[in-house]
């Protein structure tokens, strides 16, 4: 496979939040007898098919100057973003991702994004994008009352993003089935405030509920 230059992002605001996409929905593959090195991320084709080809795509072309391709897994709602390219590939392992199962490897948020607490936002944004949640809490009785949730299967990397938002003045819930949850009204507009959704699917619940 020839190799795919890329251009070599800075360790900024953009560069953070895709660290958090892929800690959330994305995936490094490698397989040296193959030839074969990809970053993927994956959504679902229904509810998340804008934010994948509208946000994660021309972000990853922003970042790396590379286009991805885009396909459908059959018989599933799934639908992906692939990046193939070893210089992409070690480069997102310098900066502190894994390549792997991430739950097995429990990969956590890198240590550069968890010192500026800028970049730390950013990185939540994309967590929040691709593994949270935002829901009405009890549709009779408060029926506007929103609540923002996140759910991983990576304990330590729950327990870190439950930790950061503690750092950032807001008080999650306790681990509850593998996620965690905002519950408190004014944190709620905080949230949407200072950390935000790129992802139309989530924003647009918080705005259709105003």
């Amino acid at each position: 496979m020839p190799i795919k230059n890329i251009k070599i992002p800075k360790k900024a605001l953009f560069l953070a939040e895709f660290v958090g996409i892929m800690l959330g929905d994305g995936n490094i593959y490698c397989s040296k007898e193959k030839g074969v090195y990809q970053i993927k991320v994956t959504n679902n084709s229904e509810t998340d098919k804008e934010y994948l080809l509208n946000y994660v795509r021309p972000l990853a072309k922003k970042l790396f100057g590379v286009d991805g391709t885009i396909s459908f897994d059959k018989n599933r709602k799934g639908i992906n973003l692939r990046i193939a390219g070893i210089e992409l590939f070690k480069f997102l392992l310098s900066i502190g991702l894994v390549e792997g199962d991430k739950i097995i490897n429990e990969v956590t948020i890198p240590k550069w994004v968890k010192e500026n607490n800028v970049l730390l936002i950013a990185c939540l944004r994309g967590l929040f994008d691709t593994d949270g949640t935002i829901f009405q809490a009890n549709k009779i009785r408060y029926p506007k009352r929103l609540n923002i949730g996140f759910k991983n299967n990576n304990k330590k990397l729950l327990f870190e993003v439950r930790d950061s938002l503690i750092s950032l003045g807001f008080h999650p819930t306790n681990t509850k089935r593998n996620a965690i949850f905002l519950c408190r009204s004014n944190e709620i507009k905080l949230f949407m405030k200072n950390i935000g959704f790129s992802n139309i699917k989530h924003s647009s619940k918080y705005y259709n509920n105003l």
